[in-house]
């Protein structure tokens, strides 16, 4: 899978400078990667490409399209994601940020996707530079203070909400937490949250787990064993009836969003 990676980067940098020449100032991995966490077939390769304008004309898109094409045809199971932002686009908030272009299930589009204060703090300290500026030269400047309250407004937004619809058995989310994406999805993503503002910082999804299952009560590590069972791909499941599986993985959510929320911001 290495050297398969390796290769589309590779295909890809090589890509992105003959397109873009003097305009590209640097592609970074960030997302789960730049953890050290990849699941071929399932992980994105999320990108970051810095652009010294913001990408547009309609030639230009259509060369990026073609590209990422290209891409999904001679890499099968590696999904890569990018978002095209210019230099002085990066570390604004929503409200100040520019729409820019991105390239998310295999269409681009013009959005402010993913324009926050986690983004850009990832990219900062825990991006990989493919090319160009090391990604720790950027003068981007978020704090932790920032991502912890990005955190907190997405949990008491979107996670609370994704609760209460939880609760509803035959809601679209209640139907999905019978699911190993639903159980996935939930635990790993709110412990990353819980991670984010106990320690002020960012890890991966698997490691964010990891991290519960030593502070966390015991009470809660069998859905987290659970969700890192379904993470890993592994097989032999903890739990027999998904029902009993989906109220504990509601408990849960209720537990941590509590807890996040009552974590105070210095």
């Amino acid at each position: 899978m290495a050297n398969r990676l390796e290769n589309l980067l590779e295909y890809y940098k090589s890509k992105m400078h003959d397109l873009f020449t003097d305009e590209l100032l640097g592609i970074y991995l960030t997302g789960s990667i730049a953890f050290g966490e990849f699941f071929e077939g399932k992980s994105d390769v999320d990108c970051t490409v810095l652009l010294n304008s913001p990408l547009g004309g309609i030639n230009r898109l259509e060369k990026v399209k073609k590209i990422h094409k290209e891409i999904s045809s001679r890499y099968k199971k590696i999904i890569l994601e990018s978002q095209y932002i210019s230099i002085d686009n990066i570390g604004k908030n929503e409200a100040d940020t520019q729409p820019f272009y991105s390239y998310h299930d295999g269409k681009i589009s013009l959005s402010k996707h993913n324009a926050h204060a986690v983004t850009w703090f990832t990219l900062e300290k825990h991006g990989i530079t493919v090319t160009g500026i090391s990604s720790n030269e950027l003068d981007i400047n978020t704090s932790v203070n920032d991502i912890k309250s990005f955190v907190k407004g997405n949990v008491n937004s979107y996670w609370k909400y994704w609760l209460n619809m939880a609760r509803k058995p035959f809601s679209q989310k209640g139907l999905s937490a019978l699911t190993n994406w639903g159980i996935e999805w939930c635990v790993c993503g709110l412990m990353r949250m819980y991670f984010t503002m106990m320690e002020g910082d960012i890890t991966s999804k698997g490691k964010a787990v990891e991290y519960g299952l030593m502070c966390l009560p015991e009470s809660t590590h069998k859905i987290l064993m659970e969700a890192l069972r379904i993470r890993r791909c592994e097989k032999n499941p903890l739990y027999i009836s998904p029902f009993f599986r989906r109220k504990e993985m509601i408990d849960f959510m209720d537990y941590i969003i509590e807890r996040i929320i009552n974590i105070p911001i210095e």
